[in-house]
């Protein structure tokens, strides 16, 4: 029962805090790069936002991503041809 209320009701009607759990992610498991799975991209700006944020890898600002993306991604999303390549190698 409390399974069953958890998968259709908590995980559909309860706010989700997808900043807080990036910023977990790279505090707690300091990962080299991190993936977005997609579809698409959607989620990419919001992710970039909370990695400049937190100064990961040293990214101060939109133009410091930007550059490091253009460089050596960071940031890879399987939504996107040229960075599902980086994933999949």
């Amino acid at each position: 029962a409390a399974l069953h209320r958890y998968t259709l009701d908590t995980q559909v009607v309860a706010p989700y805090d997808y900043s807080k759990a990036i910023e977990v992610a790279i505090k707690e498991f300091a990962p080299d790069k991190l993936i977005i799975l997609g579809p698409g991209a959607t989620l990419g700006g919001a992710t970039a936002q909370v990695l400049i944020k937190h100064l990961w890898h040293k990214l101060q600002n939109k133009q410091d991503f930007i550059q490091q993306q253009q460089q050596e991604p960071l940031l890879l999303a399987m939504g996107l041809e040229g960075q599902r390549q980086g994933v999949t190698g």
